[in-house]
């Protein structure tokens, strides 16, 4: 039986799957058994268990079918080494007085090149007893073992069929039938590999326990369209809440406000939003549990450009925080200057190109004012 007859022929298939999220289509025996060892390896690095249906066939005939435990800790083929010498003397025959001519026997013993495996697999409690023979001559009397048949096989294929063996072994006993082959799946990638290559919804997926990790990651990173597609596929408030303050859409985050836990710093966003919605008031009442100084220059800023000057001087005498005061003296000069070029504009006795000048003047006041301070707002 060659080794590309083997890849062929040989397929295993991984169902009732638990903990695991891996094909389940047949696959070729090498591949599957590449992949079992990345898949314990993984488990094992989590400190999570799995299990799985393993049906092994060979032309599409059943072999054995038997469910298994993950991880297995180590490397699979030395533990099958181990596991294989262990279960030889367990269940090697009782030796005699008698010895054992070794090289008669298996000269004796026939070759099979049919493609099967055959294993003696009668238990040893019903087999009959050892026939002994006489040799002519002066040898002694020779025990007759059980045999075992095996066809001419490669390495590689031997090894195979061993390590399948050894892992059946693990999982309790095992039904070893005359043909072997193996279902290959696919181990899911590891949930850093995920983060790293950007697959935020398939990690989410995957590894629904860490959801919130990914939506604090995209959240620290501004990640807003990112963001969008996770929530679409994972909605939650306080996300909502989060899209809302990175998109700058402050009437959505006060409304989902009511909706979320508000930790400190969804209270400070909340005032944040209040302050751009020119409710001063609501964001000052935020800010008296949270004593934060950020925010009490934003909101100084914005009684600034409301031209609510007595109420921004009162904030900074607390922070005397010298660009507040200069935002205070320039939004009075800008007040100051808004309300002449009014009175031009709305002068009759001034000519209608004074007048439109006067309007044009008012509007840049205006926008100067309303736009003092904006950018330590948006930081905020």
């Amino acid at each position: 039986m060659g080794r590309k007859n083997n890849k062929e022929t040989d397929t295993i298939k991984i169902t009732n799957q638990e903990g695991l999220a891996l094909a389940t289509d047949p696959q070729p025996f090498d591949e599957g058994l590449a992949q079992l060892q990345e898949a314990s390896d993984h488990l094992f690095d989590l400190a999570q268990e799995g299990s799985c249906q393993i049906t092994a066939y060979h032309r599409d005939r059943v072999v054995f079918s038997v469910k298994i435990k993950l991880p297995i800790e180590g490397k699979i083929e030395d533990l099958i080494s181990d596991l294989i010498s262990k279960r030889q003397e367990v269940e090697a025959p009782p030796t005699t007085d008698e010895s054992v001519d070794s090289e008669a026997e298996t000269a004796s013993e026939p070759v099979s090149t049919d493609d099967t495996l055959a294993v003696d697999t009668t238990p040893k409690r019903t087999r009959e007893k050892p026939h002994r023979t006489t040799v002519k001559g002066a040898k002694r009397m020779t025990v007759k073992r059980p045999s075992i048949s095996l066809p001419k096989i490669s390495h590689m294929v031997l090894k195979r069929f061993i390590t399948v063996a050894a892992l059946l072994i693990l999982a309790g006993g095992f039904l070893f039938g005359t043909k072997l082959a193996v279902d290959a799946y696919n181990a899911p990638p590891t949930y850093a590999a995920l983060m790293k290559q950007g697959s935020y919804v398939e990690a989410g997926k995957l590894y629904p326990a860490r959801r919130d990790e990914v939506r604090k990651k995209l959240t620290d990173q501004s990640n807003v369209k990112q963001l969008v597609k996770f929530q679409r596929s994972y909605p939650k408030a306080e996300t909502a809440f989060d899209l809302a303050y990175l998109q700058h859409d402050w009437p959505q985050v006060i409304k989902t406000s009511s909706q979320v836990t508000l930790s400190q710093e969804r209270q400070i966003k909340l005032a944040v939003a209040y302050v751009h919605t020119k409710q001063f008031d609501a964001a000052v009442l935020i800010n008296e549990q949270l004593k934060s100084k950020t925010l009490s220059e934003v909101i100084a800023l914005g009684y600034v450009r409301q031209k609510d000057f007595d109420k921004a001087q009162k904030i900074n005498g607390d922070l005397k925080d010298s660009t507040i005061k200069q935002a205070i003296e320039v939004g009075k000069k800008y007040a100051a200057g808004i309300d002449a070029f009014n009175k031009i504009a709305n002068d009759p006795q001034q000519s209608a190109e004074k007048r439109q000048q006067a309007k044009e003047t008012v509007k840049t006041f205006e926008h100067a004012l309303s736009t003092l301070g904006e950018s330590r707002s948006s930081n905020s």
